[in-house]
């Protein structure tokens, strides 16, 4: 390949800035590539700058090359012969064949182009004379493109400083009419959204996640600045929780906060474009979507349902379905383009696959618990306009116990509708007319469950499995709300990086001393301990068949499968005897433990009646929280 003079080289390229630019730095590139420029056989691979348009350099390659066009036109320039030029990557277009680059469709090839090295396959890559990085434009190139349309210069200063910024506020800045130089700080704002919603730092709540997203607003500013490497500052994060806790809210919120635009995604809809080829190109659809250098909130909701490879392929035609959609994901996760933020959310996290949990795809995962009393109140505060004081809201609060932030928003609505029908500002009196109803547990109900909390805690410590437990009693309940508590403990564990098989039988025991110290003390049990996922019953059931089917400790040392895929489901029959004995031991243990330690459990009881909320610890104090 060789060179023609500039003027035939600029002649049609000048007609468009975002092609000129393109042209300027492909020429750049071959010419560092000392040699190559001469004359050469076989094809050239140039890798454009993340965020900036293909379809740009695609034309210009045309255009300083003697290329027969799609009109049938020729044009002046490097070659006398007909040169192909094709994109690593094409855009697809519905209802014809995808063709990515391959090895086996590079006959009378001379120039590709990609936006990522990844586009290109490695045996491409090998197969090629060179691969070439193109560089954004320089402040040459963006002057001379302003002088090619017969504006001002800029400034040595300015147009570096305009160097440093994606590909679409540089085309901006060459079309302004006027150099406007004394307002250089817009330019950091013109890729930044207007906020149209709640920022997340003005949100009440997101308490475990607001440090991290803190930080990723500082590394998102010096990314934008050029002083901070995507690599470095990139970070995806995983929200998980209830219904109703807000995460979809948070995605939103996040993008105001940090000035991008939201992107959002549901694995059900990519699902719904049809068979695995759709899925996968819907799929890869949204994430090129992103991919434009200036930054976006993307966020994939129904995480979960992306699935989960199995340890062992069962043979059913929908294993091989679901591997081939996590490694595509997986490959896409892994080649997010800059300034991309990925936040997944979903109700169910140990249902998402580790490996796209893993270091350098998704980093961090927060878990959204329902409110407590006071973020109750500051979000009664929040949605009334700050109309109310908290410490005014707090009795309000104390009565949405269980409620999630979406049921205390429509709260707020319907108590503002009630009062606009009377043409009035809203009062304390609106919001407290729209508590639900609710029923008071009798004592002895209220002592059941304060029984069953002191059971649980008193095991951890007598175990060392804790340095203290806080137990906690509803003296009230809502008849529909769904898994409704009538107590709980939180504990302040003992760290256990290296559980062996006494602290797991442990924790089995502690499971299940609710229901032992009800039997202790009442002489009959509850079914408090079960019937739901996440249950006393359930945990200490799926402990003990991972105890003997995955971890080994049972009295034949045995792998059946992984400890998630063991649990929910009864083992072979040997195992499975050996599991419920397992449970047999432990709450007869647990049983004895509770009987003896009957009046204590009692007193400690009859402190959390009193109280509602009751701390104890491993010295045997009773504190009232």
């Amino acid at each position: 390949m060789k060179f023609a003079d500039s003027k035939a080289r600029f002649k049609t390229v000048s007609k468009e800035p975002g092609v000129f630019l393109a042209s300027c730095a492909l020429l750049r590139a071959a010419k560092s590539a000392g040699p190559l420029r001469f004359g050469f056989r076989g094809f050239l691979v140039f890798v454009v700058p993340r965020g900036y348009n293909t379809a740009d350099y695609e034309t210009a390659a045309f255009d300083i090359m003697n290329v027969k066009r799609d009109d049938g036109s020729w044009t002046e320039g490097w070659v006398s012969r007909e040169i192909r030029v094709r994109l690593a990557n094409p855009p697809r277009i519905k209802g014809t064949p995808h063709k990515p680059i391959s090895i086996y469709n590079l006959k009378g090839l001379d120039i590709l182009i990609a936006q990522d090295i990844a586009e290109v396959p490695r045996d491409v890559r090998f197969a090629a004379t060179a691969v070439l990085q193109v560089e954004p434009p320089t402040p040459g190139h963006i002057n001379a493109a302003r002088r090619l349309w017969k504006k001002t210069p800029f400034s040595e200063e300015f147009a570096t400083s305009l160097a440093r910024h994606p590909h679409n506020v540089i085309l901006a800045a060459v079309l302004k009419p006027i150099t406007a130089e004394s307002r250089i700080r817009e330019l950091d704002d013109i890729d930044r959204i207007e906020a149209s919603g709640p920022n997340l730092f003005d949100l009440p709540g997101y308490a475990e996640v607001k440090p991290w997203a803190k930080d990723l607003a500082i590394d998102v500013e010096r990314w934008r600045r050029k002083a901070l490497d995507w690599k470095l500052a990139r970070s995806g994060v995983l929200i998980s929780g209830p219904p109703g806790t807000g995460k979809t809210l948070f995605a939103a919120a996040l993008a105001t906060a940090l000035g991008m635009r939201l992107v959002s995604a549901t694995i059900g809809e990519w699902q719904s474009a049809g068979a695995l080829d759709d899925m996968l190109s819907a799929m890869r659809k949204t994430f090129n979507s992103v991919k434009d250098g200036r930054g976006a909130v993307f966020f994939i909701d129904e995480f979960d349902a992306i699935g989960t490879r199995l340890t062992r392929p069962s043979g059913h035609h929908g294993d091989q379905y679901w591997q081939v959609v996590i490694d595509d994901f997986l490959a896409l996760v892994s080649n997010l383009g800059d300034g991309v933020i990925l936040v997944a959310a979903t109700n169910y996290p140990q249902w998402v696959d580790p490996a796209i949990l893993r270091a350098g795809r998704i980093d961090n995962h927060f878990a959204l618990p329902l409110p407590d009393t006071v973020t109750r109140a500051e979000i009664l505060r929040y949605h009334t306009g700050d109309t109310l004081s908290v410490e005014s809201l707090m009795d309000v609060a104390d009565k949405l116990h269980g409620r999630s932030g979406a049921d205390i928003e429509r709260l707020v609505r319907d108590a503002c509708r009630a009062a606009r029908k009377e043409d009035r500002e809203l009062t304390l009196h609106d919001l407290a007319a729209q508590l639900p109803e609710t029923l008071e547990y009798t004592a002895e109900q209220q002592l059941r469950f304060a029984v069953h909390e002191v059971g649980h805690a008193v095991a951890s410590l007598a175990v060392k499995h804790s340095m203290s437990a806080t137990i906690e009693i509803r003296r009230r309940f809502d008849p529909e709300e769904d898994g409704s508590f009538g107590g709980r403990t939180i504990y302040d564990l003992v760290p256990d990086h290296v559980p062996t098989e006494k602290s797991l039988l442990s924790r089995i025991a502690i499971s299940l001393s609710g229901m032992a110290a009800e039997q202790a003390v009442f002489g009959d049990r509850s079914l408090g301990s079960g019937g739901t996922i996440g249950s006393d019953i359930e945990f200490a059931t799926a402990l003990a068949r991972k105890l003997v089917g995955s971890y080994g400790l049972g009295s034949t040392p045995i792998f059946i499968a992984a400890a998630k895929d063991v649990g929910d489901r009864p083992l072979p029959q040997a195992l499975e005897d050996e599991a419920m004995q397992i449970l047999r031991d432990q709450y007869e243990g647990a049983l004895s433990m509770m009987t003896g330690e009957r009046e204590r459990i009692l007193a400690v009881a009859s402190d959390v009646m009193a109280h509602g909320t009751v701390r104890i610890e491993r010295s045997g104090v009773a504190k009232a929280a």
